[in-house]
């Protein structure tokens, strides 16, 4: 019997060849996606979950608060003292480790140079504490001994080659560093990145345990997972104790904890809590899924009147109602299998290039084969389920007798189905089309909008390998170039500055708040274009007032944005000349800026401070001559080149790492560019088929329409109305929906557009032209159709 259902239901599959088409395309497309976007998810869901403690590690945020501060200053970063002080006071912590990144090192390996800018140093605990599995050498002893050194796979094929890297010597910072272990690449569903990572006791910052500055990343292993909550609390208690005079004058510092599970997704400081787009991912997967089965069925029941007359006979034979059930269910079956087996080989196909747009390294790796062998399990019941259970019920529910004497049979309360089934889709692609151009907007709002600070033609050179004096001779042989407009140096890249500082203002130095603040060259300013509201530029005095030694004779001139010189109560013209002390930099204010983006769109301006200092640069800013950049870029690497052919030459465009901050928002609108593309053609698939039903119910009639001289153009708009209204239906529904979702996604701006109303009307507009196009086809078919056919039977 069973068998028999399959080869009724292949014939009948072979025979409506238009239809099973169509429904396979659908569903292989819906299948795809939904996997595409199923194994990005695990993937981003996994991250850290692969440690063996990971339900036990906790990472440690540092937070500080001052009078004058409306919130809090939240990094991830934390003083040295954190860790040890955790393991001695609190009897819930059996273990910590504490991190330090290098932005970047020269790596001497023989006679070979390699620069290095994903390095770090941990504590010796720090492989007790994270499961990265040791090709060579000892988790347990690996960072014990000062000037030991774990790389990664990757990292020791490219120094040593096949040969054994443990035992091997390179040179960091002057330094014969010995390697004591090899471990697998880190996989990128990692919080913690790096190509080499060395003991921690090799560092002068492992001999105090400070609580002044905070450059550490700090990460807690607890006896047990529910004592996060404790440990939280007798933290608070003891920076109370701490500071408790800072505490009475109303400044507040605390350490935060949070599992690190929760770190990549949840976490407002790293991350800007990335598990929104989960919850749009998980959105879109389901939704377009959902919108194919819908299709399925509804393509079902448009060739139903076809099969009338058979079901009509074969209840007359005695068929029983379920009987007929399990044979549509079995051409369900039949389409839900092939489109899940296409859909997976056609998601295998795209992996890569999906990994590409979603810029994630995902893969099947992503899978466990277990789960993924019951998720295919679960998608065919409930596929064939939700898109063949509604035309079974409603195909075998029709009366013999009247099938039989071939009776235009009413679908009843289906029809009504049927059509809002088509209003959810379209609202859905509607939806989708009105987000992705909101999108857009706001990211060409981003890139265009004067951030306060010129970013163009100018290229960031990686100077951080260099000695000061180094840095000056390359910057005083670029400026001899007509190619170059200016040359200037910054501690980090303008465009994302994170220096936590505390500045202290007056003659009494009373006002006191947090600050971000960056050393910078002189021509800082100058060379990038920001607005100088009140005082001068900084000046050849002001470099050599800093280059004086001792440190404690230095004289330090510092430029402050118009919220500092609001938050500290002064005007831009009382500001000018007053005393002021930054981390212990005494000097006073010499200018007022106007106020500049120097973080991303999504945090509000914060008071910041520029001030010259020449003990460290990390970055050589290169302001070109002209529009093309090319000759430019060519004169920086024979410069290069000629001072020092050891060390590597790294540079980027200012533009570029500013766009990088955007990535995510990058990435999310591309993803909705695609998705939206393929449900809006998914969602027509559904049309089509709902206009093949109409016109095939309503044949007769527009027979006798046009012997009574109706024209074709009249019968097309006949039969095109029904449906334009339903896509103005979705329209009305999409609008609002689309504008709570991307209103919600905007308020993660602090710089943001007005809704762009106008987008709206431009997206119901474009879905109500997609929509006429495509019932269109199918309704001049059918008006241009000789009526003497279809009256003939009359």
């Amino acid at each position: 019997m069973i068998r028999n259902y399959f080869i009724i239901a292949y014939r009948n599959l072979l025979r409506n060849k238009l239809t099973t088409g169509l429904s396979l395309f659908g569903l292989i497309l819906g299948v795809a996606c939904f996997l595409l976007l199923a194994t990005y998810i695990l993937n981003e869901l996994r991250y850290d979950t692969f440690h063996d403690k990971a339900d036990r590690i906790v990472f440690a945020n540092f937070n500080y608060q001052s009078p004058s501060d409306v919130t809090a200053e939240r990094s991830q970063l934390t003083p040295t003292a954190v860790v040890p002080i955790a393991k001695r006071e609190f009897s819930e912590v059996e273990e910590g480790a504490r991190v330090y990144r290098f932005n970047n090192r020269e790596v001497m390996v023989g006679n070979q140079n390699f620069n290095e800018k994903n390095m770090a140093i941990a504590d010796a605990s720090f492989f007790n504490i994270f499961s990265f599995s040791f090709i060579e050498g000892n988790p347990e002893d690996a960072l014990k001994q000062p000037n030991h050194l774990v790389l990664t796979k990757t990292t020791a094929k490219k120094y040593f080659g096949n040969r054994k890297a443990l035992g091997e010597l390179v040179e960091i910072d002057s330094k014969s560093w010995k390697i004591s272990g090899v471990i697998d690449d880190i996989p990128t569903y990692s919080t913690l990145q790096f190509d080499l990572i060395g003991a921690y006791d090799s560092s002068e910052r492992s001999k105090t345990e400070t609580w002044n500055s905070a450059n550490d990343w700090s990460f807690l292993l607890l006896h047990k997972a529910s004592q996060m909550e404790t440990v939280q609390t007798k933290l608070n208690q003891y920076t109370k104790n701490l500071f408790s005079d800072d505490y009475a004058s109303g400044y507040k510092m605390w350490i935060g904890l949070e599992p690190i599970t929760r770190v990549h997704l949840h976490s407002q400081i790293s991350s800007g809590n990335a598990v929104t787009y989960i919850y749009i991912f998980s959105g879109i997967a389901i939704l377009l899924l959902l919108i194919a089965c819908i299709n399925f069925a509804n393509l079902m029941t448009a060739k139903a009147s076809e099969r009338l007359k058979e079901i009509g006979i074969r209840k007359t034979l005695g068929a029983a109602r379920v009987n007929l059930i399990f044979q549509f269910l079995a051409e369900s079956a039949i389409i839900t299998g092939l489109s899940i087996i296409l859909g997976v080989l056609l998601a295998f196909f795209l992996l890569p290039a999906f990994g590409n747009v979603a810029n994630a390294e995902i893969g099947t790796q992503s899978w466990n084969l277990t789960y993924f062998v019951g998720l295919i399990i679960i998608l065919f019941v409930l596929v064939t389920s939700v898109a063949g259970a509604w035309p079974a019920m409603v195909l075998s529910k029709f009366k013999p007798v009247l099938a039989l004497k071939g009776k235009n049979l009413s679908f009843g309360s289906t029809a009504l189905l049927r059509k809002s089934l088509v209003v959810f889709q379209f609202t859905i692609s509607i939806a989708f089309i009105m987000a992705t151009l909101v999108a857009k907007k706001q990211l060409y709002f981003i890139q265009h909008t004067d951030t306060g600070l010129n970013r163009n033609n100018v290229i960031m050179v990686d100077a951080s390998n260099l000695t000061t004096g180094q840095l000056a001779t390359v910057q005083s042989e670029l400026r001899k170039s007509e190619n170059i407009s200016s040359v200037t140096a910054a501690y980090d890249a303008p465009v994302n500055v994170q220096g936590g500082y505390t500045i202290s203002v007056g003659a009494g130095l009373e006002d006191e708040m947090s600050i971000t603040a960056i050393p910078v060259d002189k021509d800082f300013v100058s060379t990038l274009g920001i607005k100088i509201l009140a005082g001068t530029d900084f000046t050849l005095s002001d470099e050599k007032l800093v280059k004086i030694e001792p440190n404690e004779n230095r004289q330090y001139a510092f430029m402050l944005n118009e919220k500092a010189v609001e938050n500290l109560r002064l005007t831009a013209e009382t500001a000018i000349g007053q005393p002021a002390n930054i981390n212990g930099r005494q000097g006073f204010i010499k200018a007022v800026l106007q106020d500049f983006n120097f973080t991303s769109f999504h945090e509000k301006i914060r008071p910041i401070a520029i001030f010259v200092e020449y003990d460290y640069f990390g970055e050589i800013l290169v302001k070109t001559a002209g529009g093309n950049p090319t000759i430019a870029i060519s004169e920086i690497e024979k410069t290069w080149q000629s001072l020092y052919p050891d060390k590597t030459l790294n540079y980027t465009f200012l533009d570029d790492t500013y766009a990088a901050l955007y990535k995510s928002e990058k990435r999310t609108a591309t993803i909705l560019n695609i998705f939206s593309a393929i449900t809006i053609m998914v969602s027509c698939l559904g049309l089509f088929g709902l206009a093949v039903f109409t016109a095939m119910q309503r044949k007769k009639e527009i027979g006798i329409r046009k012997v009574l001289g109706a024209s074709i153009t009249q019968v097309t708009a006949m039969l095109t109305s029904e449906f334009l209204k339903l896509v103005i239906i979705a329209i009305i529904i999409a609008a609002p929906l689309a504008w709570y979702f991307m209103n919600g996604w905007l308020q993660s701006f602090a710089f943001k557009i007005r809704m762009p109303y106008g987008l709206f009307l431009l997206a119901g507009a474009l879905g109500l032209l997609i929509a006429f196009l495509t019932v269109g086809f199918q309704a001049i078919k059918a008006a241009i159709a000789n009526p003497v056919k279809s009256l003939r039977t009359e």
